[in-house]
C-alpha cells in the first residue's frame, strides 16, 4: 500500500507541464464564452440581429484560440514555480512522517524501573549522601543505644519529597544512615538524637549541596521528669501515647523532633498512668505530643517545673503540678 502511493506520488511529480494546465485551459475558455455571450447581448440590444451581434462580438474580442494560450501561459509562468515547490515540499513531509513512524515503529521500549528510583525522587546513584556521626555525653563517653531521628526534604523535577529515617547507635556510640539524600542537588535535613536520662538534641541543615560533616551530638545528663495521666477525678490513664516534641533553651534555641520520624520514640502510659520522659532542664519551654485512648494527637505546651519530678496532664486543660 505504501509502494503504491509513493508510485503514484512520483508520476504526479514527474507530470509534463502541460498536464497541469487542463483545467485552466477549460477555466479560460468558460471565461471567454461568457465574455462573448454578454457582448452580443449588448449589441443585441443595441438593435442589432442575432446573427451581425454574434459576429461584432467575436471581431472586437479577436482570435479566441491566441487568447487561451497568451492567458494560459502568463497563468503558467507565475504558478509553475509555486507549485513544483509545493509539490518538492509535500514529498519532503512525506518522507518525514514516515521515518518517524518507521522509527516509533522499531525503536525498543523504554521500561521505567521504578526500584532504581530511591525516596529521595532521584535516582539510587544520585542518592548517595549518608547520614554520620556520634552521640556523646557530657564527659565525651559515648552514648549507646540512643535513638537518631532524621528527616531529609529533597526538590525532584519541582516537586517535593520528605522522608524519614531512624537508627540507634552503637557502642562506640557512632551511627550511619545510608544513601538518603542526593549530594549533587539541593536537599535539607533535620536530625534529632533522645537518649535515657539525656537532653533533646536537634540540627537543622538548611538547604544546600554537598557531601556533610559527620554529626556530633553531645548530650547532658537530666533530672527524672514524669508525666502523670489521670482523669478529672484523679484516676489514672493507662494506654495513654506521648513523645517530646520540643524544647526551648532559656537563649530561645530550639530542639525538636518531627512527627514524622517520632514512631521509635513514642511511649505509653502504664497502668498507673506515667510515662517517663527525661529529656528536659527545669525551667524550660517543652511541647510534648499527647494522644488519649479513642482520640486524636494533640500538643500539650507546658514549663518543665524546677522543683516537681511529676506533671499531671487530664484529657481538659485544667492540668496541674504535683510535687510527689
Amino acid at each position: 500500500m505504501i509502494r503504491n502511493g509513493i508510485r503514484t506520488l512520483m508520476a504526479y511529480l514527474h507530470l509534463p507541464p502541460i498536464v497541469h494546465t487542463v483545467r485552466e485551459l477549460d477555466e479560460t475558455r468558460q471565461e471567454i464564452e461568457f465574455h462573448l455571450s454578454a457582448s452580443a447581448q449588448d449589441n443585441l440590444d443595441s438593435g442589432m440581429d442575432s446573427q451581425k451581434s454574434e459576429q461584432a462580438a467575436l471581431q472586437r474580442f479577436g482570435d479566441v484560440n491566441t487568447v487561451v494560450e497568451e492567458c494560459c501561459n502568463v497563468s503558467f509562468s507565475k504558478h509553475i514555480f509555486w507549485h513544483r515547490i509545493h509539490q518538492t515540499l509535500t514529498l519532503i513531509l512525506i518522507c518525514v512522517v514516515g521515518s518517524l513512524w518507521f522509527y516509533t515503529r522499531n525503536k525498543p521500549a523504554e521500561k521505567t524501573d521504578l526500584s532504581a528510583m530511591a525516596a529521595s525522587g532521584y535516582s539510587l546513584a544520585e542518592t548517595s549522601g549518608d547520614l554520620r556521626g556520634t552521640v556523646v555525653n557530657s564527659q565525651g563517653k559515648p552514648v549507646n543505644a540512643a535513638h537518631v531521628l532524621a528527616v531529609v526534604k529533597t526538590w525532584p523535577n519541582h516537586g517535593f519529597r520528605q522522608n524519614s529515617y531512624t537508627a540507634t547507635t552503637r557502642a562506640d556510640g557512632t551511627f550511619l544512615i545510608e544513601d538518603v539524600y542526593p549530594p549533587e542537588q539541593d536537599y535539607e535535613v533535620q536530625i534529632a538524637t533522645l537518649a535515657d536520662n539525656h537532653l533533646l538534641q536537634s540540627e537543622y541543615i538548611s538547604m544546600r549541596k554537598g557531601i556533610l560533616e559527620p554529626f556530633r551530638f553531645q548530650l547532658s545528663e537530666t533530672s527524672p521528669f514524669v508525666l502523670r495521666f489521670e482523669t478529672s477525678d484523679g484516676k489514672p490513664i493507662a494506654g495513654v501515647s506521648a513523645f517530646p516534641f520540643e524544647r526551648v533553651e532559656h537563649d530561645g534555641h530550639e530542639h525538636c523532633v518531627y512527627f514524622s520520624s517520632a514512631q521509635p520514640v513514642v511511649r505509653q502510659s502504664s497502668a498507673t498512668g506515667k510515662i517517663s520522659m527525661p529529656h528536659f532542664r527545669p525551667g524550660e519551654q517543652i511541647t510534648v505530643y499527647v494522644r488519649f485512648p479513642e482520640s486524636d494527637w494533640q500538643t500539650r505546651r507546658l514549663t518543665v517545673p524546677d522543683r516537681a519530678q511529676e506533671f499531671v496532664l487530664t484529657p481538659i486543660s485544667n492540668d496541674y503540678l504535683d510535687g510527689g
